[in-house]
């Protein structure tokens, strides 16, 4: 979505996909993080140099659509529709700065206000603009649509609530119309904007698949599906033609940047098909995620996600003790933060978390019940595969490659297609690439990216 050329490589894809398109569509490149960072500024007491960030937004989005339109009178009323409500945005916008300014104070809540106007330009203008190329377009407003609860940065959607407003999308489907809607962002009960998280795109896209029971669902993005592993860092990853839910869930949720870890769940319940594939080379297949894929490797792909957290309980009280388990992940409970693996001995707990926030408390009060190391800087690797565990020497064979690497940190997942491992960052890639060599060998010609 960065410039007019890919709009229109967009749009082709969705008239070439047919009339009764429900299309999702995430902000143009660069805007979020432009939005976050005039947030910040304006919160830091610079107001000037965030209305700049602001007029740099609105120049960029004008210049799209003068560039898609070639300044053709014929389009002039589509052009005019689209500066109209550019302004629009941000009037909001300011608006926004203005108070975050004044109050020298950036919530959650008002951060999930200031970043989710990138895709309520993006999801409009684009609209509009398949208009100019006689498309039977409609702007669907994700806010009205994509119902939350009020965890701002992080909103559960309230499905009930999505299924029944969606009634009025598959309407506009049946009507044949290319529905174009911004994805990431929602609102709660009581109409005030939510948003998913970084990458909600993906995820809107699934829940609204899921709410109008598509067919299938198409995940565009600017890479040929997902990868044996991150080609950006890895010599020789490929993509991947098949793949099951389980472990696209797996590898998303363990580091692979190609789908937001949600994305996979709504599919699931209906057995939508998902294809991953490249806006820029359309041709090409891509991945298709569904419930049956098969594999003639035991390992599918590997993921790695670094500047992770390892924190370690240690207590001789925790030996054939009832109740101490429970204890350590209550302190996590009350402060809400996710563990993602977790390995035991008799005396010990090892827990891995993305997150560094929070960590000093958490620290103290486990420090309550037991003695507590915390290892930062560490890098979480994760081999997933559907016959993985049902294979001979997978194991054997991953620590043979690992050999030259300290490892901080072993577990199985409580899944049957996941086996982690713990190093340091300085190690990561590395490690990652000796795995990749062991179990894809064979690649007379790596497809790249």
């Amino acid at each position: 979505m960065k410039d007019a050329v890919a709009w229109k490589q967009v749009l082709n894809i969705i008239k070439n996909t047919g009339p009764g398109t429900l299309t999702v569509v995430s902000a143009t490149s660069g805007t979020t993080n432009s939005l976050i960072l005039a947030a910040e500024t304006a919160k830091n007491g610079s107001l000037g140099q965030a209305r700049e960030l602001i007029n740099a937004i609105r120049e960029n989005h004008k210049e799209i659509v003068d560039s898609f339109t070639g300044g053709s009178r014929e389009h002039k009323e589509v052009v005019d529709n689209c500066v109209a409500h550019i302004e629009k945005m941000m009037q909001l916008l300011d608006n926004y700065l203005l108070g975050i300014h004044t109050l020298g104070e950036l919530t959650p809540r008002s951060l999930d206000a200031v970043s989710s106007i990138g895709e309520r330009l993006s999801s409009f203008l684009l609209a509009e603009c398949a208009k100019a190329t006689g498309m039977d377009s409609v702007w669907a407003d994700a806010a009205h649509f994509l119902k939350t609860d009020s965890q701002f940065g992080a909103a559960v959607p309230d499905m009930g609530a999505i299924f029944e407003r969606s009634k009025k999308l598959i309407h506009y489907i049946d009507q044949g119309k290319f529905v174009v809607m911004g994805g990431f962002y929602g609102s709660d009960s009581q109409e005030v904007t939510t948003t998913l998280g970084r990458g909600g795109s993906d995820y809107s896209a699934s829940i609204f698949g899921l709410a109008v029971n598509a067919e299938a669902i198409e995940i565009w993005t600017d890479v040929s599906g997902m990868y044996t592993s991150d080609p950006r860092f890895v010599q020789h990853a490929f993509s991947i033609r098949e793949i099951s839910f389980n472990e696209a869930a797996e590898l998303a949720y363990f580091g692979a940047k190609v789908l937001h870890p949600a994305t996979i769940q709504p599919a699931v319940e209906k057995d939508i098909p998902v294809y991953v594939k490249n806006t820029f080379e359309s041709n090409h297949p891509g991945t298709r995620i569904f419930s049956d894929a098969d594999s003639d490797s035991p390992v599918r792909a590997i993921a790695f996600k670094k500047d992770i957290t390892v924190i370690t309980v240690i207590s001789s009280r925790m030996l054939l003790a009832w109740g101490f388990l429970a204890k350590v992940f209550a302190v996590f409970e009350k402060n809400k933060v996710s563990v993602d693996l977790v390995s035991t001995s008799e005396v010990s707990i090892s827990m891995t978390v993305d997150k560094k926030a929070r960590l000093d408390t958490i620290q103290k009060e486990l420090e309550d019940i037991a003695s507590v190391k915390i290892y930062y800087n560490q890098a979480l690797i994760s081999l997933v595969g559907k016959n993985m565990m049902k294979s001979k020497g997978v194991a054997a064979s991953a620590f043979d490659a690992l050999s030259d690497f300290p490892i901080r940190m072993i577990s199985q997942g409580s899944s049957d297609i996941n086996l982690s491992v713990v190093v340091e960052n300085d190690h990561a890639v590395a490690a990652v690439q000796a795995l990749h060599d062991r179990f894809f060998p064979e690649i007379a010609t790596p497809e790249k990216p």
